[in-house]
């Protein structure tokens, strides 16, 4: 095999060549390095980092099914508190570099990491035996992470932390209803109620929830990232199913007036609660609460290797605007560009419309979603408002 060398973390791993670093690799491709998931895999460290303080953890037991080319596994190795990290990865030639990558790190890093080359299943019955409970369980498969959730709830202890990354983004989008609701459960989706990239990240995290549900088990999320093809989401495992079911609900949206509102699950006879119409279009079942851990949010951004990391500017950013996003328990965000063209009027400059939202006495905030993205509580027609003003 004829590899290439690349930086990441202060350390050179090796991938197999060439690196098309403009190129979103394939499901049918080979063997893959990912330049584009360098972001994951920084945010994956410093979330694991916060988990183990917030804990007082510093042997934690990591469980990596879909290791790929061990990149991962070697960062967590050298950067996280950890005392094992169990590597999988299904494909022979993936193992083998893998392997590879492994060799070149000193003996106490090298030694922490124990690897299998095999099946999902068959890996973690392997495990069952010796090492049935893990403290963190990252799921990064191609695609969809639903066909794996049951069977990694059984190994994370409670309180434990998991990982999930979804790259189906069409799916998550409700391009394809059937799909989504085959994976998801979201029986009811309109793309245009809020940001489709917010309502995706929901749609992700009721699907995982719902697995869960079925244990007797709540997945709270602390982080959640969109980030250009793929979202990725972090859970705490907690017994009982009552903190997932008291958030979860539709979403609503009016067709008279366009305002948003939200109703639970169990909510009958739905009016608008500004005009009081009938008319309503909903999305859901869907996690309704807080996407983000407060506790995790201003830690990550304070870590001082995030100063060394080459993504660290563009990390900081959307860390930054989660931080702000969260400040709104509000379950949606308003699609500028689709609110300019209900009203056939420019996009003015997100800035004035903050000023202006925030004269008129609502809160707002930018989103890392897009930079077109507005988090607020304002109602529709004052958002309007706000834009016929600006090119008036």
């Amino acid at each position: 095999m004829e590899f290439s060398k690349i930086i990441e973390g202060g350390k050179e791993y090796y991938v197999l060549s060439p690196i098309i670093n403009n190129t979103i690799p394939r499901k049918s491709d080979e063997v893959f390095f990912n330049p584009h998931q360098k972001i994951n895999r920084d945010i994956s460290v410093l979330v694991l980092k916060v988990f183990a303080k917030l804990n007082n953890n510093d042997n934690i037991v990591i469980c990596e099914p879909f290791g790929g080319i061990g990149v991962r596994t070697c960062r967590y190795a050298l950067e996280v508190p950890s005392s094992t990290i169990h590597y999988n990865d299904v494909n022979p030639k993936a193992f083998r570099i893998a392997q590879h990558n492994f060799s070149h790190l000193s003996e106490p890093y090298r030694d922490k990491i124990s690897t299998h080359n095999g099946e999902f299943t068959d890996f973690l019955n392997s495990l069952y035996l010796d090492h049935p409970i893990m403290d963190f369980m990252d799921i990064d498969p191609y695609g969809s992470p639903i066909p794996f959730v049951h069977r990694s709830l059984k190994f994370v202890t409670t309180q434990g932390l998991l990982a999930f990354t979804a790259t189906d983004l069409a799916s998550l989008s409700g391009l394809y209803p059937r799909a989504m609701y085959a994976k998801y459960g979201i029986g009811m989706f309109e793309d245009r109620i809020g940001n489709v990239h917010e309502l995706a990240a929901r749609s992700l995290i009721t699907g995982i929830q719902s697995i869960g549900l079925t244990q007797n088990q709540s997945l709270l999320p602390v982080f959640t990232l969109y980030y250009r093809h793929f979202i990725r989401t972090f859970m705490i495992r907690i017994r009982g199913v009552d903190k997932v079911l008291d958030r979860t609900g539709f979403l609503c949206k009016c067709d008279k007036c366009n305002t948003m509102f939200q109703t639970s699950l169990t909510t009958k006879g739905i009016e608008c609660s500004f005009c009081e119409s009938n008319r309503i279009r909903r999305v859901g079942p869907l996690y309704l609460g807080k996407l983000h851990n407060e506790s995790y949010l201003t830690p990550l951004n304070d870590d001082p290797n995030i100063k060394d990391k080459n993504s660290s500017k563009n990390l900081s950013k959307i860390i930054n605007l989660i931080h702000e996003e969260n400040k709104l328990d509000i379950p949606w965000s308003y699609d500028l560009p689709h609110v300019a063209k209900k009203i056939s009027r420019p996009i003015p400059p997100m800035d004035f419309i903050i000023e202006k939202l925030t004269e008129l006495g609502y809160k707002c905030h930018k989103t890392h979603y897009s930079g077109t993205s507005l988090k607020t509580n304002a109602n529709f027609s004052d958002l309007c408002e706000i834009l016929k003003l600006s090119s008036d």
